[in-house]
């Protein structure tokens, strides 16, 4: 893969000053005074964010007069300071409904779902009177009801009898007499009767009917361009969703207007008679077919009829759509294996069906749904379903957008921040929405907050996080991405038959540096084969994963025999595929492909990596040493260049070894920037011992931290921008330890924790004590000094003093005599101190910060604030500990060998 090799200009003015790309949601509520608002406007401003996205679900007045008086004053100010706006399109989660009024418009509106009862007979039995279900005749009604024979517990839907005519008979009173019944004669054998009922309810609309969404479009959409509609391109850049979906209650399956007869139009045959398959689906064998075209049908008929619309609005009058569903786990009581890809309720039946109709990939991360040191199916499949979608559906600059930290609590800090930003990033997140701006202080809806009304110690620091996010969200978003591979995102597939978690898939090729992009069977379908490689729009594959599956759709079998005939790889992941959905049930067939060449199966995930290798596929960035599972990369082109970051998901350990830059065989040199200080160096480089013409880059990255990769050709008299920065060094336990990347003689000093002083509430203390411990409500900042004695003659023989804080809660900033040396918000806490050094006395001194949630959890303030209070405090107010806890060190290091502003040749 061939690029420039030069690193343009332009980057390395924006890797100092980035643009202003982070968002942040601004909450209002209809309470403020001008002169609050403005005060949160211009803390978030100047705290670096560009952009701000009107959060209207505490707003009483929600598309009233006060709604648009604030708005005005808000989009006033926006286009003054050149920042951009995006406006909800709803009071409250879900989108669709203005707020609980659309559905109340039109009986109509009000969603639809149906339901399944039954009972089973073994005949023959003569004039048995079935009760009908009982139902609320104005909001439900018995749909159908047949009688099915069944073979050996397999229902036979073909050969079922319609009893629905008999519903509504005069002459046939159920023998209680209390309600008509329906006579029928049960013939021999094993017999099932099914009642499907549909229910209307009005907690949310009919997204099936055309008229609920225009509804909504005049009331939000349209509303909005009248009152605001000056706004629009500038700074308005669009409207932002919040998880739409369809919302029925479990045993529930969607429904809507005139489903019937669309199915029919779309799929030639009528759907009435194969309903009960839907929930009987272990007595439903051969019905496979319908279940995959029902839910086919169903979930793009959502996306046509919701989102399509919406968006064409958007689009039609300049703006953008963006937003997310319900894409997470839905409770932790079900289990992780109950997750919306295979299901509907809260979420919108498939990601990418309702993807094709929005302008940006999209998730939301919230409620301490992912945490560092804790792994989930979240925390693999996430992020990769919204930059899949902005990949495979080529969406401008490849905008993949979460909206995160909403109700995570106030125990988040900075360094929280920085991991989660970090996990989505290197999964292909660019756009950020934070949680959150508000002018209200107190508020307990879903905090954090980022100011807390001037109590939140960590304030300060904030600006150099935005600061961070800007830089990785200008680096990581234009040009293409590239990937090994594509993971089929099976879509109805999985309605229709057992299939394994794809995120098991995703964690074992994420864990080996394998980089993919979830593609739906429509998108594969579509695929262009051109050398050697899969086509899908800028997207370019070298083998397909296909989860296992229990069937498949001819039109899928079809194309995988021809990708495997082209001479890309095809690899199944647990199980081939057993049957082809026809209407007619057939096994799949035995054919040569899937047994041949270009067909694998890997028995397990865990089988995969060594079967792609087999196959001559070798990772996207090859890695020998340790803490490879910990390893996360992702790379892109821009303007012809290639630029990778790399992350280290542990808290504990570091990534330590060797990497490969497959594909560019030129490359010399590999610029390492850091993107949280602004360092940047050259990895040390090695000819790798396995071949003769590779050249191998030595990797290392301490927890918590990442990096932006540059290749490039190093003539050897350019000079090289600055030393390997303190954190990226390995720390010597012990004299006379060789430090690998610095090529520097290490001598180690513990510093005694009873010479260090603090002042704790005006008591003057020594030690390095858990603030926990001394006061479980204590937040804010203390200083910890101390001095030690340095001579004259060591100085000098000195070529670099690093000072190792150890375990810090949770933020340090150092002086050295009075000079600042720098501030961390994540681990590890290592400073470059040597040039503020000086022969004789030196003086040390670190400033700790906490976490505002200490002062949340006993804040005296909130006590009156309702009865909910304390099940909320217990949620987002979790105690932190705080304090500067060791051991401390200084680390001497001594220049032994060649070394030139930290490069080694």
């Amino acid at each position: 893969m061939k690029t420039n090799m030069r690193v343009p200009d332009s980057w390395s003015h924006h890797f100092l000053e980035p643009p202003k790309l982070t968002g942040t949601l601004f909450w209002l509520h209809g309470t403020e005074s001008p002169e609050e608002l403005r005060k949160t406007f211009d803390l978030a401003v100047g705290s670096g964010i560009g952009e701000l996205t009107l959060e209207s679900r505490p707003h009483w007045d929600y598309l009233g007069p006060k709604w648009w008086s604030d708005l005005k004053l808000i989009l006033g100010w926006c286009r003054e300071a050149g920042v951009s706006a995006y406006l909800f399109d709803e009071k409250w989660y879900p989108s669709g409904v203005a707020g609980n009024t659309i559905q109340k418009l039109d009986p109509a509106f009000r969603r639809s779902s149906i339901r399944l009862q039954y009972i089973r007979y073994r005949g023959p039995l003569n004039r048995v009177s079935l009760m009908p279900p009982w139902t609320h005749r104005s909001r439900s009604v018995v749909m159908s009801v047949f009688a099915y024979p069944m073979s050996e517990g397999v229902i036979g839907y073909e050969q079922g009898v319609d009893l629905t005519e008999r519903l509504h008979r005069p002459d046939s009173p159920h023998m209680h007499g209390i309600v008509h019944g329906i006579h029928w004669d049960v013939p021999s054998g094993e017999w099932i009767v099914c009642f499907v009922i549909e229910d209307k309810t009005d907690n949310y609309i009919d997204p099936l009917h055309p008229g609920a969404v225009q509804a909504f479009i005049d009331r939000v959409y349209e509303s909005s361009k009248r009152e605001v509609g000056m706004y629009f391109g500038n700074p308005v850049r669009g409207f932002f969703f919040d998880e739409p979906a369809y919302f029925n209650h479990e045993q529930e399956i969607p429904w809507g207007y005139e489903l019937r007869r669309r199915f029919i139009e779309v799929k030639g045959y009528d759907p009435i008679r194969f309903l009960p398959g839907l929930w009987l689906k272990g007595e439903s064998k051969g019905s496979e077919f319908f279940i995959y075209d029902y839910y086919d049908f169903l979930n793009k008929a959502y996306a046509d009829t919701y989102c399509r619309p919406i968006h064409e609005w958007c689009r039609n009058h300049g703006l953008k759509y963006i937003g997310h569903w319900y894409e997470h786990e839905a409770s932790p009581n079900h289990g992780e294996r109950y997750m919306f890809h295979e299901r509907t309720t809260e979420g919108p039946g498939d990601f990418f069906e309702v993807s094709r109709f929005a302008d940006e990939g999209g998730i939301d991360v919230v409620c301490n749904q992912i945490i560092p040191g804790h792994r989930n199916r979240d925390y693999w499949g996430l992020p990769k379903l919204a930059s899949s979608a902005a990949h495979v559906y080529g969406l401008k600059d490849d905008l993949a957008m979460s909206e995160t930290f909403g109700a995570y609590g106030w125990h988040l800090g900075l360094r929280m921040m920085k991991w989660l930003t970090d996990w989505q990033a290197v999964r292909g997140i660019n756009h950020f929405i934070l949680h959150a701006f508000n002018p209200k202080w107190p508020d307990l809806d879903c905090p954090p907050y980022f100011f807390d009304g001037g109590l939140n110690p960590q304030w300060p620091y904030f600006s150099a996080y935005i600061q961070y996010v800007n830089r990785l969200s200008y680096f990581f978003r234009e040009g293409r991405h590239v990937a090994s591979l594509l993971l089929l995102y099976p879509g109805a597939l999985g309605y229709a038959g057992e299939s394994i978690p794809f995120e098991d898939v995703q964690q074992v090729l994420q864990e080996n540096q394998y980089d993919y992009d979830l593609v739906p069977q429509e998108e594969l379908l579509l695929s262009r084969i051109a050398g050697g490689r899969l086509e899908i729009r800028s997207e370019s594959y070298a083998a397909v994963v296909v989860p296992g599956t229990e069937v498949v759709t001819e039109e899928l079998l079809h194309k995988l025999h021809e990708v495997v005939q082209s001479g890309v790889p095809v690899m199944f992941v647990n199980r081939q595929p057993a049957r082809v959905l026809k209407r007619k049930q057939e096994a799949m067939p035995r054919s040569p492909f899937l047994s041949g060449t270009g067909m694998h199966l890997a028995g397990s995930p865990s089988d995969l990596p060594e079967l792609l290798r087999h196959s001559g596929i070798s990772a996207q960035l090859p890695f020998e040493g340790s803490g490879r599972e910990n390893l996360r990369i992702l790379h892109r082109i821009r303007e012809n260049q290639s630029l990778w970051m790399v992350s280290n998901e542990d808290v504990e350990t570091a990534v330590d070894g060797w990497i490969r830059l497959p594909g560019e065989p030129d490359v010399n040199a590999l610029y390492a920037w850091e993107p949280l200080t602004g360092e940047r160096w050259h990895l040390r480089s090695r000819i790798s011992p396995d071949t003769a013409h590779e050249r191998e880059f030595h990797l290392r990255i301490p927890p918590y931290r990442s990096l932006i990769l540059i290749p490039s050709v190093l003539d050897v008299q350019e000079e090289v921008q600055g030393p390997v920065p303190a954190a990226y060094i390995g720390s010597g336990q012990q004299s006379g330890v060789i430090d690998i990347d610095s090529g520097q003689q290490s001598g180690v000093i513990d510093i005694d924790s009873g010479q260090i002083h603090f002042d704790w509430q005006g008591e003057a203390r020594r030690g390095l004590p858990s603030w926990l411990r001394l006061d479980p409500s204590y937040f804010g900042t203390l200083a910890y000094t101390w001095t030690m004695d340095i001579p004259p003659s060591e100085l000098e023989a000195l070529n670099r003093v690093i000072l190792d804080l150890g375990q810090v809660e949770e933020i340090a900033e150092v002086e050295v005599n009075g000079t600042s040396a720098g501030f961390s918000f994540v681990p590890p806490y290592r400073f470059n101190v040597t040039s503020w050094l000086t022969p004789g006395l030196n003086r040390f001194k670190v400033c700790v910060t906490n976490v505002v949630s200490n002062l949340m959890s006993k804040a005296e303030v909130l006590e009156d604030a309702g009865p909910d209070w304390k099940e909320r405090r217990e949620q987002f107010s979790i105690p932190d500990d705080g304090g500067l806890l060791g051991p401390v060190r200084l680390e001497f290091h001594h220049t032994i060998g060649s070394e030139r502003n930290g490069y080694r040749q």
